[in-house]
């Protein structure tokens, strides 16, 4: 599959660092004497609980890998913070960079590589860390990149957070404050159903409450899970979540405690996240 087809099934970001290194044995080091203790370190700095920390990856170590290929790609688009290794000027990790160069932003990319490396191509117009040849002394710097990388990253979510709560209209408050409390709710449609509830709620308001749900759901506050028809009824069941993104509005608008949108995100399908 070409990167361009590719739609990640995660929407949110992951809470790990993607390693794009060599696998050779030169660069185990690298990895376990460098970049493990420096993940560990921004951790400790940015005292994360343990649900928090950011973890390190590279598909070297993942067992459930074959060819890898649809693999890389989910982490490389949903990495919180994709790592290079530009040391041994692998191809494959260029590959790996050029793509997460196309797709991501460089705010969340770090490259590093050996003091007196040489960049290759165009290389040279990008800032990468230069680790120590006595990699214990490169720790805590690459940590302070990790952090400021993270630092970034929260400051743009809480944009991307305030501009959705921004775009929340009547209709669509309307249904947070009739559906906020669970995690997702079902929306059934059928001329009985529809009528039952406009004498409840006044006329036409059914439509109104549909057209909440559909402004919440382009805006990615919920997203459609399933859809059953049940023919002897005649009528459909639409079943919604909220979205990850929707439970950090509902938060930020104390329509539910923080603990509990941390709860959900964990039961959270993956897409929604």
């Amino acid at each position: 599959m070409y990167p361009y087809d590719f739609e990640p099934k995660q929407k949110s970001l992951r809470k790990e660092i993607f390693v794009a290194m060599p696998f050779s044995k030169e660069c185990n080091d690298i990895f376990d004497k460098l970049i493990i203790p420096a993940v560990k370190a921004a951790n400790r700095n940015l005292q994360y609980s343990k649900e928090e920390e950011l973890v390190q990856y590279r598909t070297k170590d993942d067992p459930r890998t074959v060819s890898g290929w649809l693999n890389i790609l989910e982490h490389l688009f949903t990495a919180q913070i994709v790592l290079g290794v530009l040391s041994s000027d692998n191809l494959n990790v260029f590959y790996e960079l050029g793509i997460a160069h196309a797709t991501q932003p460089i705010s969340r990319q770090i490259l590093i590589a050996d003091k007196g490396y040489e960049p290759k191509f165009d290389l040279k117009d990008l800032i990468f860390f230069e680790y120590s040849e006595n990699l214990e002394e490169s720790i805590e710097p690459l940590a302070s990149k990790i952090q400021d990388a993270i630092e970034y990253y929260k400051v743009e979510n809480e944009k991307r957070i305030h501009q959705a709560r921004m775009k929340v209209g009547l209709l669509g408050f309307s249904v947070m404050l009739r559906y906020a409390n669970g995690d997702h709710f079902s929306l059934k449609i059928g001329e009985e159903l529809i009528s039952e509830y406009d004498k409840q709620h006044g006329k036409g308001m059914y439509d109104k409450h549909v057209q909440g749900v559909e402004s919440l759901c382009q805006s990615g506050l919920l997203g459609l899970y399933t859809k059953k028809e049940e023919v002897e009824q005649n009528r459909i069941e639409f079943s919604f979540y909220w979205t990850g993104l929707g439970n950090e509005v509902l938060a930020l608008m104390n329509l539910i405690t923080d603990d509990k949108r941390k709860k959900r995100w964990k039961s959270l399908p993956p897409y929604f996240r």
